[in-house]
């Protein structure tokens, strides 16, 4: 799991990279047309999408997709917190961690 997250990290710094190169080869004068057709195209975009959504097809697949995206994400979180929980928390608990101090008690010290 946590392998497919590091590709996914790993290919969008390269392309943000590959991109920065792009934009500074180009020069500041290519900038202006280079928005401008960027910003046309986000408007195609948004149209196509509009017209895409119409389809019951597109907002099943749609739909699948965010609820498998969510439960990659879930389950990445789920076992980031077993992990923590395993490392630290019965540890913490068990050996008088800050939160078996008395409130408003210093953590190290367990002074006021």
């Amino acid at each position: 799991m946590a392998n497919e997250w590091n590709e996914i990290g790993d290919r969008l710094q390269g392309l943000g990279l590959k991109l920065k190169l792009h934009f500074e080869q180009s020069g500041p004068d290519a900038w202006p047309d280079a928005l401008n057709k960027l910003g046309t195209a986000v408007e195609d975009l948004f149209k196509t999408t509009s017209n895409a959504v119409q389809d019951e097809a597109v907002r099943a697949d749609v739909r699948d997709v965010g609820h498998l995206l969510a439960d990659a994400v879930s389950n990445t979180l789920g076992k980031a917190s077993q992990d923590i929980r395993g490392r630290f928390g019965s540890d913490a608990r068990d050996s008088g961690g800050p939160e078996d101090k008395a409130p408003g008690t210093d953590p190290g010290t367990g002074t006021p």
